[in-house]
């Protein structure tokens, strides 16, 4: 008997702060709990802060594959006009790889005050978002305690994920163009654990982006996720900062 039990999908978390409010966002193949913590941080320090949970993430591959990009971007941009409809004018927005290129994205379309990315891709392959979901694939299985025949159906069908890669990548590509509209304070911050891809997208974002309040921060103990990292302290407090400024 395949248990799925185990896997329960993540809600959006919201901690009712002070006036101003920073919308977190997630990655890819992540949860809320990456940046769960920095948001209990942020409130603690007198932000209200909104988690929106992405369709799909946390649960098996077949469930994550019904959804793209475009669904995630969605729910940001509702989870943006949910803060707006509570009556909070100054929001900011800070994101973690997909969610980073989506604060971007959220920037270059809606009155933002504030910006923090991190571990931001500039460009991805299908190879690349395929990969990613393998890798997802192989982990969410084991918790599941799949056995051999259904884990191998299920990551079969990332190979269908033709489409939903694509508009990964077209998101990023238009993201990137859009890059010279923004001109509010933003913090891009990459890890030097990561992939050096990493280091050279954070780079390119910092050159092209089209303010000059902007900040380029590299952290040495950081892998990809930032805020779960061996600097996630460190990277707190410079977000803090930041905002508070």
């Amino acid at each position: 008997m395949i248990d799925l039990l185990k896997l329960k999908e993540s809600r959006n978390v919201y901690l009712k702060g002070g006036n101003e409010a920073v919308l977190l966002l997630h990655s890819f193949t992540g949860t809320v709990r990456d940046v769960k913590d920095l948001a209990v941080t942020l409130n603690e320090e007198g932000y209200t802060c909104y988690i929106p949970a992405y369709k799909g993430h946390g649960l098996s591959v077949e469930s994550l594959l019904k959804y793209n990009t475009d669904d995630w971007w969605q729910q940001v941009q509702n989870s943006y006009q949910f803060l707006k409809d509570e009556g909070y004018k100054d929001i900011s927005v800070l994101g973690v790889s997909l969610g980073g290129l989506m604060s971007l994205r959220l920037v270059e379309t809606s009155d933002i005050k504030k910006c923090v990315v991190m571990s931001v891709p500039n460009n991805r392959t299908s190879i690349d978002i395929k990969r990613r979901l393998y890798s997802y694939g192989k982990r969410i299985n084991q918790i599941q305690n799949l056995d051999q025949n259904e884990s191998d159906r299920q990551l079969a069908l990332i190979d269908g994920y033709d489409e939903g890669a694509q508009v990964f990548s077209s998101f990023i590509e238009q993201t990137m163009k859009e890059l010279c509209s923004i001109q509010i304070p933003i913090s891009i911050m990459y890890g030097e654990l990561d992939q050096s891809t990493y280091k050279d997208s954070a780079e390119h974002i910092y050159k092209e982006i089209g303010t000059q309040q902007k900040t380029l921060t590299s952290y040495e103990k950081a892998k990809h996720l930032m805020t779960r990292s061996d600097d996630k302290e460190k990277v707190e407090k410079d977000i803090i900062q930041f905002l508070n400024k």
